[in-house]
């Protein structure tokens, strides 16, 4: 029996196994939407076009993002430097913008720093363009960033590091405030009709947790489960996206009850295979195709090896998402794009051999 998008999507993440596999990403650089769907001027805040190019690809799940959560430029500060709305530094490199520093250093910022208002319809608009389009076909999720991501964005990671010693009582009730903000926000998206949050928090790199994983318990987990509690309790299912090698805390993350994990960075040593085995029953898995080297220079035959491996390993049973293990980046060509998701479409019809 077919499925629509949506169903195909909610039926993985009840670890049931749909149709054929679905498949999203996180598409969100004008030069990729462009490419990809040949039309300038598409942006995740013009949802038609955005949409049109999610339909274009196949893709099940659908991403929003809230208006004016990307780096809005609001003043030059030298050349090549821009500072946002929040007061954030960024390097603009090649078109993209790379984070410098926050403005927050001091326990008085922390205490002063006047949070926007969470309730303003400015931050949803392309969220309800997108839901009238899509809503019972494709999936919807919106992302939003978790209480230890934005915090260190505005201070820096090496000044929050010190303030979790120095000053801990004071962070704690910043990310409080922060996380506070992102609950509210949360709320008016379900109240609108999202299916799913998606949690932005980045805990670790390459080579393990960016903080170690008590601080990551004492500070962090507490209020991620907070979030997640709030939103399931109004029906939702909560994702968390991190970079990373975050497997000295995935028992945390299922404690407090995240139900998807994403995007399993290969490069980071997120072996799918280990993952599917020890935690599948619980997680739903997200991602592991490598954006850093095959997405990137390919060959398609080799996009279509690692794809057809990642659902040989991580589809039977479902809970299984396929994408990217980041996003679909500037320095990945459309032919590679919509290669995966051909392929992805082709091989990962249930059962799975």
């Amino acid at each position: 029996m077919s499925l629509n998008s949506r169903d195909r999507v909610f039926t993985s993440l009840n670890h049931e196994e749909p149709d054929v596999v679905p498949v999203t990403d996180h598409i969100y650089r004008p030069e990729s939407l462009e490419r990809i769907l040949g039309e300038s001027g598409i942006r995740v805040n013009t949802p038609e076009k955005y949409v049109r190019l999610h339909r274009l690809l196949g893709l099940d799940l659908i991403v929003t993002y809230l208006d004016g959560s990307d780096v809005s430029i609001t003043s030059d500060i030298s050349s090549g430097e821009l500072i946002d709305d929040w007061g954030i530094k960024w390097k603009i490199v090649n078109g993209m913008p790379w984070y410098l520093d926050g403005p927050l250093k001091t326990p008085e910022d922390l205490e002063s720093y006047v949070v926007p208002n969470p309730h303003q319809d400015k931050w949803f608009e392309s969220t309800k363009g997108i839901l009238k389009l899509v809503k019972d076909d494709l999936a919807v999720a919106t992302l939003l960033e978790g209480p230890l991501t934005k915090c260190w964005y505005l201070t820096g990671l090496q000044t929050f590091m010190k303030m979790l010693y120095t000053i801990p009582m004071e962070l704690r009730k910043f990310i409080s405030k922060m996380t506070k903000f992102q609950i509210e926000l949360g709320k008016r998206l379900i109240e609108l009709g999202i299916d799913l949050i998606w949690i932005d928090e980045d805990l670790g790199d390459v080579k393990g947790p960016l903080i170690h994983p008590n601080l990551l318990r004492e500070f962090i987990f507490p209020k991620l489960k907070e979030m997640i509690n709030t939103f399931k309790r109004r029906g939702v299912k909560v994702l968390l996206h991190s970079d990373g090698n975050i497997m000295p805390v995935i028992n945390d993350l299922i404690q407090i009850g995240v139900d998807g994990l994403h995007p399993l960075e290969r490069s980071a040593g997120m072996n799918i295979e280990f993952i599917k085995e020890k935690y599948g029953d619980k997680l739903t898995l997200i991602g592991n195709v490598d954006s850093k080297t095959v997405l990137q220079y390919g060959p398609i035959e080799k996009i279509k090896e690692q794809v057809i491996d990642c659902i040989r390993i991580a589809a039977p049973g479902g809970g299984y998402i396929l994408a990217s293990d980041h996003s679909i980046h500037i320095g990945i060509p459309e032919i590679h794009v919509k290669a995966m998701f051909k392929i992805a479409k082709k091989f990962g019809r249930y059962p799975i051999r």
